[in-house]
């Protein structure tokens, strides 16, 4: 309702008139309050609920202006029966109370609620409080006919009613006002009232206390207490209106020197979010939003305050610009490190399938850098004579310096390896070369091997690296313990010295570098070498088991899954074929990813990743017989299953008859002569076709006496010289059908290794 703003609009007459009644009977508990006092009761006109009722119709509008009206009404019909009497001061108590609304209401228009928040507000309060006193006095003079003075009746009423309103509706205001407000903080302007008034106070008090108090007692003797009230009326008049004069000025001043221009920079930092996202950061750092003072002289400080925030707004385009230079030179640099991980990621092998068709071995390697790019890498690639080189290395950085050193140490090592005679000899050449122009003084730890595919044989040469994971052999898995030699690019006189082992079919090597070992998961764990072991091991362990060839001869080779869409398929037969989800190397590849992932479980890590794993004809049957001839029959059928593996699929008659030979031979040879203390063990035995060649392998070990067949003793003659007796002559025979015969002593067992042509 528009007549009562300080009420909720639209509440309805229901809550309108609970006002009316609240402020009616708050009136007519503080006049009848102080009219209890008899001392002040009477012609003194001493009556603080005069700056009640006006205020409460301020604030309250019509509701207010009643309210008062009908509370004073109620308190003069139990002094006064006179009805129209009643009426005509009713009516003047509702020109009173309802004239500072009016007033305040044509001055300040805007406000939704009478407030003494500006000095011009101060001012004008204590002047439409004055004219309010004045008119009601003016009102009431015709009906006072007494014989007094009139500065005992008029001019002690007129002061009453202005120091009421001064001194009883000024903190009345700011009371209903703060209650209005809940937790709105009071305006400096409010405060500085509330001090005006204490002021005052003190101030009247101070005067009373030294003019007028010595002369109070002369006074009341000669019964002049009217005198004594209105000459204290007068006091204070003088003083409240010289204190809130006062206060009005000093409030002036201080919102024009200092609450205008802290309200300017409020509304400006208020709005500045908005002109800054419009006009953009260029015009903040131009100065073009900076906050000009309407004050061409302001204080001081207010003028150090307008610089400081006009300096943090070009600071912060600045800022800004910069921020958003950095951010475009932080895309253009990972646009140009996505270059770079696509070109490191490009040069390294990835045409295993190729590579494995032509050498007989399945072969896979991943790389998973911690930055975008990275210092690990693998090379693969083939060398003459059937030869095949593997080659892991991690550079001792990280990131960029490490990519930009490993493109250079895979060139040299790779160029190093196909221009020298051995790899301890590439190597060697390798660190000289790395040591050269090396300011940053990085290394390289490094692990290669050279595979010959037709034998099995392989060289190897380390440069400070992990030692490799030798597996799926007819022994025991475990490490190939190997030199540890020094990283490249440390010392350029350090000589390398490669060494030597030989793989039987279906064996293979896992290379790796250190990032997976020192993988740390988020406790900071690390996965570490028996954590590699027995992943690798649980993946590999039916790769060599042994199968029943007679029965079912292809159940023998249990193979391996890949690990990747681009890993090999073993024995691949056409170029660049896509891998087998079973190739074997592949498989290995993957459990150490994966597993790593696993164990790490997110976390971050602060090293590269990457793995190089490779097998040997990779479709290897592994038979275990026991020494003694019936078990013959079963490796025989075996190997020819084995040879019979091809894409042919059918092996000719006379190569059927030479592998049954061959193995005949070499089986009787071991249950013969291996074991002479009648002790016999199970012999492992182990074929794989190298159908890129057309060749067999036949592998045999067993844990007897140290027995070499392929130096038979010389055949001995008769006594008459007619006759040669036997002896020897077996093993010739397996000569006359192999391309190649191997014997070697390996870990406790004798190992015979046949290499034999087939037609198909």
């Amino acid at each position: 309702m528009s007549w009562a703003s300080g009420l909720p609009r639209g509440r309805g007459l229901r809550r309108a008139v609970l006002a009316c009644l609240a402020c009616a009977v708050a009136y007519f508990v503080v006049l009848e309050a102080f009219l209890m006092v008899p001392a002040f009761n009477g012609a003194t006109q001493i009556r603080p609920a005069s700056g009640v009722g006006p205020v409460l119709g301020l604030f309250f509008g019509v509701p207010g202006i009643l309210g008062s009206a009908l509370g004073n009404l109620v308190s003069d019909a139990r002094y006064d029966s006179n009805v129209p009497v009643l009426l005509v001061y009713f009516a003047i108590q509702l020109v009173y109370d309802g004239l500072l609304r009016l007033v305040w209401r044509r001055l300040f228009p805007g406000d939704e609620r009478p407030a003494l928040t500006s000095s011009s507000r101060i001012m004008a309060f204590m002047l439409v409080s004055f004219a309010d006193a004045l008119a009601v006095t003016l009102l009431l003079a015709p009906l006072e006919f007494d014989a007094m003075q009139a500065l005992n009746i008029h001019v002690v009423r007129l002061l009453n009613n202005f120091l009421s309103l001064m001194y009883v509706g000024t903190p009345l205001l700011l009371v209903l006002d703060r209650v209005a407000r809940g937790r709105e903080p009071a305006t400096l302007a409010q405060r500085i009232s509330l001090i005006m008034l204490a002021f005052a106070v003190v101030a009247s008090l101070a005067v009373l206390a030294a003019f007028v108090a010595p002369q109070v007692g002369v006074m009341m003797t000669e019964d002049r207490f009217a005198e004594v009230v209105a000459v204290v009326y007068v006091a204070l008049a003088v003083i409240t209106v010289c204190c809130f004069t006062a206060a009005s000025v000093l409030l002036h001043l201080v919102h024009r020197k200092l609450a205008r221009p802290i309200d300017v920079l409020a509304d400006d930092a208020r709005s500045f979010t908005g002109r800054f996202d419009e006009q953009g950061p260029g015009a903040a750092a131009g100065g073009d939003m900076d906050l000009v003072l309407a004050d061409e002289r302001p204080l001081p400080e207010i003028r150090e305050l307008v610089d400081a925030s006009n300096s943090m707004r070009r600071d912060l385009g600045r800022s800004v610009l910069a921020s958003e230079e950095a951010v475009r030179e932080r895309e253009r640099v990972s646009a140009e490190l996505d270059v770079a991980t696509t070109i490191q990621l490009a040069s390294l092998p990835r045409a295993f399938a190729d590579l494995g068709g032509v050498h007989a071995a399945s072969i896979d390697a991943f790389m998973c850098p911690a930055r975008e790019v990275g210092g690990d890498f693998y090379d693969c690639f083939p060398l003459p004579g059937d030869r095949l080189c593997l080659l892991v290395a991690d550079v001792s950085d990280k990131g960029m310096p490490a990519a930009l050193f490993m493109m250079r140490a895979m060139a040299e090592i790779r160029e190093c390896i196909r221009g020298s005679v051995s790899l301890g000899k590439a190597f060697t050449y390798a660190n000289a070369h790395l040591c050269q122009q090396n300011d940053s003084m990085l290394f390289v730890t490094a692990f290669a091997c050279v595979l010959d595919a037709v034998t099995g044989e392989l060289e190897y040469v380390n440069a400070g690296h992990m030692r490799p994971w030798r597996f799926c052999g007819l022994f025991e898995d475990g490490w190939q313990e190997v030199p540890a030699g020094l990283p490249l690019g440390a010392m350029d006189w350090f000589d390398f010295e490669s060494r030597r082992a030989a793989l039987v079919p279906g064996e293979g090597m896992l290379l790796y570098t250190d990032g997976v070992t020192e993988a740390r998961n988020a406790s900071g764990e690390l996965f570490g070498d028996d954590r590699l072991a027995s992943l690798v091991r649980g993946v590999t362990a039916d790769m060599a088991a042994p199968a029943d060839a007679a029965a079912n001869a292809p159940a023998g080779a249990v193979l391996i899954d890949a690990a990747t869409d681009d890993a090999p398929a073993a024995a691949a037969g056409a170029e660049g074929a896509p891998a087998s989800a079973d190739a074997p190397a592949a498989r290995v590849c993957r459990a150490v990813r994966d597993g790593v992932e696993r164990f790490a479980a997110g976390a971050e890590q602060a090293d590269d990743i990457t793995a190089c794993s490779f097998v040997w004809l990779p479709g290897a049957r592994t038979v275990v017989a026991g020494p003694c001839d019936e078990e013959c029959p079963r490796l025989q059928a075996a190997a020819r299953a084995a040879a019979g593996s091809c894409s042919a699929g059918v092996i000719s008659a006379a190569s059927a008859q030479a592998i049954d030979l061959v193995v005949e031979e070499l089986f009787i040879n071991i249950v013969r002569h291996a074991f002479p203390d009648g002790n016999p063990v199970p012999v492992r035995a182990r074929f794989a076709f190298d159908e890129a060649r057309g060749a067999l392998h036949i592998v045999l070990a067993d844990a007897g006496v140290p027995f070499d067949p392929t130096e038979p003793p010389a055949p001995r003659v008769s006594g008459d010289g007619a006759d040669l007796e036997p002896g020897g002559l077996g093993i010739l025979l397996v000569r006359s059908k192999t391309e190649a015969l191997w014997y070697r002593r390996e870990g406790g067992f004798n190992v015979v290794h046949a290499l034999m042509s087939v037609e198909l």
